[in-house]
């Protein structure tokens, strides 16, 4: 359990610092795919290293996710592994599909990529709705703050998969995604599972 706790929260938290890193050099990038590409090749030691790490976060916290679906046999928490082992599938695209690849096939990768990403996050976003809807263990505030959070990323996910909005367009709501991530850190540590 304790194992499983540090797991969840660790990577729930350390996870945020991937993701400012990846905003970091995604806007120090540029804009045309072509020289784009070229770009992430230049810099493929830092890109590589970060996906590697942000793999690692992203698979403790499916294990602490998996821990917690067996032990409490709720729905939220299986629907939160199945997206995070979903979204597990990205890493190896990017990390073998980036690197030395002609643009059309980094371009077909990173559409691969994205629509995993969207996929993967639908279903964990959903769990992390339900957990958080029937869950007492957080104070009112901070449970209803991620139900909120976590219902407007479905939705724009959802939209996204829908084609009805693009991704760029869905990135105004990418902020959220971070405070959950802190709310799950948080409630991680809560979390008392017999």
């Amino acid at each position: 359990m304790k194992l499983a706790k540090a797991l969840w929260s660790l990577g729930s938290l350390l996870v945020n610092v991937t993701i400012i890193i990846y905003i970091v050099l995604s806007s120090r990038a540029p804009a045309n795919l072509e020289v784009r590409f070229a770009y992430i090749n230049e810099k493929w030691g830092i890109y590589s290293a970060h996906w590697k790490i942000e793999f690692l976060l992203m698979t403790m916290i499916a294990v602490g996710a998996f821990y917690f679906a067996i032990k409490s046999k709720k729905i939220s928490w299986s629907l939160i592994t199945v997206g995070q082992i979903i979204l597990l599938m990205i890493y190896p695209l990017m990390l073998g599909g980036y690197y030395n690849t002609p643009v059309d096939l980094a371009v077909m990768v990173n559409q691969i990529a994205i629509i995993v990403f969207v996929f993967a996050n639908i279903i964990f976003l959903r769990g992390l709705l339900v957990l958080y809807l029937k869950d007492d263990l957080l104070k009112p505030w901070l449970r209803y703050t991620a139900v909120v959070f976590a219902g407007i990323e479905v939705l724009v996910l959802l939209l996204v998969f829908a084609d009805a909005i693009s991704w760029k367009q869905a990135m105004v709501a990418a902020p959220l995604i971070n405070l959950l991530y802190l709310i799950n850190a948080y409630y991680g540590i809560k979390l008392k599972i017999e």
